[in-house]
């Protein structure tokens, strides 16, 4: 275990900059001695997940071999193959959910009451993410992911990569391909998808705040990381790779940036721990958090959301 305030933000720095090396999938050919942290059933599922988005585009643009479509395209496409790991982490945590106090995976208590009892806008985001967390757990329990649980940068990007390969390789119309392409992307509204839903819950409800309204039991995993990726800046995908860490160095600095209380951060950790199957003795212990500055932890954080950024796609041919 690591006490030093020093050494662990050291440890956690060194994790965050090997974790995005090699994109999640990739990085088992590439970096064997890294994949061993890598479980089996979260690549399964990550993989159910990539050809669910690939069928999804051959079906758009016309495409026959939507196996192609998933090698050239999906896992062509680092942050996609990244996001799509990062789900699969979060469909298992939340099929997790009972470890932590939860009642079922879909409804996180703090969105349920807020369903009949907030004003109309309130309530009315809250139904709205309790329908979209429904589909994302169910239709994960079929190694499925619906298309709207991407960025449109992202999506823009596979686009772009499976035009390419089939004018290069398929016997399509160039200017049916272009006209598929245009009508996919022209379909596709942010605001209906799952991540949108999470931020806009967030932000209507002025989370996240302080103390107990960090506890997981009460907001479930995926509300949980959508407020750390509000309060801090780090990107959702890159917060669920932080659950692979057995000792949760890089999640603990992340804590410590968003300026959460300690004993607070302690139980969060704890709680991720129990929900990720992770040892909690291996954690850091209050007095190493308490030893991290709230400056040092931003400072680091901030390098980390300067890393690997996703490039804007441009046209999708």
């Amino acid at each position: 275990m690591l006490r030093d305030a020093g050494a662990l933000l050291r440890h956690a720095d060194a994790q965050a900059r090997q974790a995005l090396a090699v994109p999640a999938l990739v990085r088992q050919r590439l970096s064997p001695d890294s994949a061993q942290t890598l479980r089996e059933d979260d690549l399964s599922l990550a993989g159910g997940f990539v050809d669910s988005i690939a069928r999804r585009l051959a079906e758009a643009l016309g495409a026959a071999d939507a196996a192609a479509i998933a090698r050239h395209a999906v896992l062509a496409c680092p942050p996609a193959t990244r996001l799509l790991y990062a789900r699969a982490i979060e469909a298992r945590l939340c099929h997790q959910s009972g470890l932590i106090g939860l009642p079922t995976a879909e409804l996180p208590p703090r969105v349920e009451a807020l369903v009949g009892d907030a004003q109309d806008e309130l309530a009315e985001s809250a139904m709205a993410l309790i329908i979209a967390q429904s589909r994302f757990v169910s239709r994960a329990q079929g190694f499925a992911i619906d298309i709207d649980e991407l960025p449109p940068e992202i999506l823009h990007a596979l686009v772009r990569l499976a035009v390419a390969w089939l004018q290069d390789n398929d016997a399509s119309d160039p200017m049916a391909l272009r006209n598929a392409a245009d009508v996919l992307l022209a379909q596709f509204d942010e605001r209906r998808g799952r991540p949108h839903r999470l931020m806009r819950f967030c932000h209507l409800f002025e989370l996240p705040r302080a103390g107990d309204d960090w506890a997981l039991a009460d907001n479930g995993p995926s509300l949980a990381i959508a407020m750390l990726e509000r309060s801090s800046g780090v990107a959702g995908d890159l917060l669920l790779d932080m659950l692979r860490d057995p000792d949760l160095t890089r999640l603990a600095v992340v804590l410590r940036a968003c300026a959460i209380e300690v004993n607070v951060a302690a139980r969060l950790l704890q709680d991720f721990a129990v929900l990720a199957s992770l040892r909690v003795d291996d954690l850091p212990s209050a007095a190493a958090l308490r030893a991290i500055a709230s400056d040092d932890a931003m400072r680091i954080v901030a390098g980390w959301r300067n890393m690997d950024p996703v490039q804007t796609a441009g046209p999708a041919w």
